[in-house]
């Protein structure tokens, strides 16, 4: 069964290709996407044809950090009705309690694990695909905005312990540094982060817990 994600997935996709000198509608073509897609977040598409656009886009644009520099333009709107519920959750623990719970509203192709190891809390976000070929811009794209949803709940300034990748490093780290800080490495075992356990049950002073009620039975 093909894995959907919305077509929110591709917010800023075609200011980004541009400005890269890509042609976006082609690219949504190559792979077999509706132009309108770009118009209608809430469309759901196959996850497949999203990771394979953002393949061909950083390829074609010889820009390694194309999924990155896509996270950058990220708000916790972009995940639609799943951003109502993680915006109320009284402690980051409970944000992302829900995310493992309803990340499927918003993208079926994504799992979030999150293990306590002592001091340390491992945030895993790993990628299904049913096809062959390297989902690289898709999952640093996925931790990077992991990292974003993070700093909405514990402010701008905070940083992660360490952020993870499975594939290896690319010639500059530029854009990594930029979006993820100083502490990327790669050649791990898994995508994700890893950050202080006492984030966990920080308080999130925005939180409205009768709105997270409501968000709960509206997902």
């Amino acid at each position: 069964m093909t894995a959907l994600v919305r077509s929110a997935a591709l917010t800023h996709f075609a200011e980004l290709a541009g400005s890269c000198g890509l042609d976006a509608r082609a690219l949504l073509a190559r792979v077999a996407l509706l132009a309108r897609c770009r118009a209608d977040p809430d469309l759901k598409i196959a996850a497949h044809r999203v990771g394979r656009l953002l393949e061909i886009a950083a390829e074609d644009a010889h820009e390694p950090g194309f999924g990155l520099r896509l996270a950058e333009s990220r708000r916790l709107s972009n995940l639609g009705p799943l951003a109502l519920l993680v915006r109320d959750e009284p402690t980051l623990r409970g944000a992302l309690e829900a995310l493992m719970q309803h990340i499927h509203v918003h993208n079926e192709a994504i799992a979030v694990q999150v293990a306590e190891h002592g001091a340390l809390v491992v945030i895993r976000t790993e990628l299904a695909s049913e096809r062959s070929g390297t989902l690289r811009q898709a999952s640093e794209l996925v931790v990077a905005v992991s990292c974003r949803v993070l700093q909405v709940l514990l402010g701008a300034s905070w940083q992660p312990r360490r952020v993870c990748f499975t594939h290896a490093a690319p010639k500059s780290l530029a854009v990594h540094h930029r979006v993820l800080g100083p502490a990327v490495e790669f050649g791990h075992e898994f995508n994700g982060i890893v950050c202080n356990a006492a984030d966990l049950d920080a308080p999130n002073p925005g939180a409205d817990p009768i709105m997270a009620r409501y968000s709960h039975k509206l997902l």
